[in-house]
């Protein structure tokens, strides 16, 4: 196998490899002595096609797959008898792909930079320093309440933070709007997720209440149909809920497998987890000096193949985090959020 090596720019390298004929063709040949048995031809006896019918039918589909095969496996060969780090997949042109010659393809990809870290004396890392103290344990158990937050029918009007449960339509010049209907729907008042015209109409509204509230589109709402037009939805209350913070206590100590000592145990889990989390943070911001120290002093010229591949992961992981939020949602369609 011949090999060779240019630079493009930067760290783009261009690979030429030639792969000799013989070894494409005896495994080409193999898999199609291979399919004597297997291959059914009109006019032959199954197990009896001539070898060279085989070829003529299959010789030529038999000898891309193999071709492909190749070029796969040589050029890791090649980027290994060469000592390169590929960064990415590469882009494969071939040049010769012609049954008995030899194979000649190109590789164009890019390569890890070297790197020969630049010394770190004289450099100031500043180790943070801090402490869980009570009251930061207090407010964790306040978030773990909050985290299992219930809710308590109450007969009063609606008020902000309340949850409340209606069924509702809405309708733009007297005709109902795709999707804009529901049953049993909870929301939470104040909660942000309706426009705000809607929003700001649900505080006051009582258990058993039906009414027809009058809504206006924002101007920049990502309906273009909607956008700035009037509304009306017809609401009917069935219940207002207050939210019902647990008790701390042996009980709410059990939720986290809390089984002796109660809520006092249940504090000293709460003050251990929390100092391990404060060390790492540490942990990580020294880290991250040292890194943000190392980056000043080395000027380093990242693949674009990389680059690329982290854009990637970055949009999927912010598509799946927007998916699960609108799920969380609760609402059948995102039409009256803003």
């Amino acid at each position: 196998m011949q090999v060779s090596v240019e630079p493009v720019s930067g760290l783009k390298r261009k690979m030429t490899i030639q792969v000799p004929a013989e070894r494409i063709d005896q495994e080409v040949d193999k898999r199609l002595q291979s399919m004597k048995g297997r291959v059914r031809i009109d006019g032959f006896r199954p197990g009896k096609v001539p070898l060279k019918v085989i070829r003529q039918r299959y010789g030529r589909d038999v000898f891309h797959e193999v071709a492909g095969e190749v070029m796969q496996a040589s050029f890791y060969e090649a980027v290994a008898k060469e000592e390169l780090r590929p960064a990415g997949a590469p882009t494969i042109e071939p040049r010769s792909l012609e049954p008995g010659k030899p194979l000649e393809y190109e590789a164009t990809f890019e390569v890890y930079p070297e790197i020969e870290p630049a010394s770190l004396e004289g450099i100031e890392i500043t180790r943070p320093v801090a402490e869980v103290t009570d009251a930061d344990v207090d407010k964790m158990l306040d978030n773990l309440r909050r985290q299992r937050m219930g809710w308590q029918e109450v007969d009063r009007p609606a008020q902000e933070g309340d949850q409340i449960t209606v069924d509702f339509e809405g309708f733009v010049d007297g005709e109902p709007l795709e999707g804009g209907k529901a049953e049993n729907m909870p929301i939470v008042v104040g909660g942000g997720r309706l426009i705000p015209s809607l929003e700001e109409q649900l505080a006051g509204l009582e258990p058993g209440e039906e009414k027809t509230l009058q809504v206006t589109f924002p101007d920049d709402y990502h309906v273009e149909d909607l956008a700035g037009k009037a509304a009306e939805f017809r609401i009917r209350v069935h219940k207002v809920e207050e939210p019902a913070l647990p008790e701390l206590d042996d009980e709410f100590a059990r939720q986290f497998g809390i089984e002796e000592g109660g809520i006092d145990k249940l504090r000293e889990e709460v003050r251990a987890n929390m100092e391990r989390e404060l060390r790492q943070a540490i942990q990580k911001d020294l880290k991250t000096q040292v890194m943000d120290a190392l980056l000043e002093r080395n000027e380093v010229e990242v693949p674009e193949a990389l680059v690329a591949e982290e854009i990637k992961a970055l949009r999927e992981q912010m598509m799946q985090s927007l998916g699960q939020q609108l799920d969380a949602s609760g609402f059948p369609d995102d039409f009256f959020r803003e």
